[in-house]
């Protein structure tokens, strides 16, 4: 099996497609599962995460802390503040 560029870690599966949608895509060995992941990484791509809804007292409380915090909190930092930040918290300031 040839792997698209960037799978290297990768499982078989077999799924039912009905015969309309099958006409539809790439013929086995023209791009075939390359066009089915990519259709399902922008599917899932699409989604909107799930939001936390605590359901326990504890977890309220949780929340609750979690609300007040976020002005202490914002704005949040980019992966090169965060970088800077930590070199600057080990003594390497360059």
């Amino acid at each position: 099996m040839v792997l698209p560029f960037g799978m290297t870690n990768t499982t078989i599966v077999s799924v039912k497609i009905p015969g309309r949608i099958l006409e539809q895509i790439p013929p086995a060995g023209h791009g075939r599962s390359g066009f089915i992941v990519q259709a399902i990484e922008e599917k899932i791509a699409k989604r909107k995460p799930v939001q936390w809804k605590p359901k326990t007292q504890r977890g309220r409380r949780m929340a609750a802390l979690l609300k007040k915090g976020r002005a202490e909190r914002s704005p949040l930092l980019s992966d090169a503040q965060v970088e800077q930040e930590l070199n600057e918290r080990r003594g390497r300031r360059f």
